[in-house]
């Protein structure tokens, strides 16, 4: 979906896969074998994405054991914002801020679970609203509405 939107400034689907997989859950990292397979992408073409998402400081690498772990540079003066934009063009915002509106006193937190939640771009999104009394009904009509929405996109 952020692809359509994105596609003119980001032209490489694997760098849109990765801003996508560590900005919208900054607390995720990942090895390059592991976000290659996880991307369905090519290892050296995921590799070169990184080290330049490396070079310029969105992302740090770690040695563990064998391996170099990345995860998102949450001091770089861009992290938020990327992460902003990305939630923006997902459509994420929407529902975030539609729900604590309608059920702003009983809500506890809203989560983003499933695929997009690990930064994979997925026709399905997966929402959790915690709290005490939720206006059920309201959440199922607005995530139809989301769907809805997201088909468009």
């Amino acid at each position: 979906m952020p692809s359509n939107l994105l596609g003119p400034l980001i032209t490489s689907n694997t760098r849109l896969k990765l801003l996508l997989r560590f900005f919208l859950n900054q607390n995720l990292s990942g090895y390059l074998q592991g976000l290659s397979k996880e991307l369905d992408e090519n290892t050296d073409s995921v590799r070169i994405k990184l080290n330049r998402h490396e070079a310029v400081v969105l992302l740090s690498a770690e040695e563990q054991g064998r391996r170099e772990v990345y995860s998102v540079n949450t001091v770089h003066p861009l992290t938020t914002d990327l992460s902003d934009m990305l939630f923006k063009l997902t459509s994420i915002d929407l529902l975030v801020d539609r729900v604590v509106a309608r059920n702003g006193n009983t809500l506890q937190h809203v989560r983003l679970t499933g695929a997009e939640a690990m930064g994979i771009n997925s026709a399905e999104l997966q929402v959790t609203a915690v709290g005490e009394a939720l206006d059920k009904d309201y959440l199922d009509e607005l995530m139809s509405k989301v769907e809805t929405i997201l088909i468009r996109l």
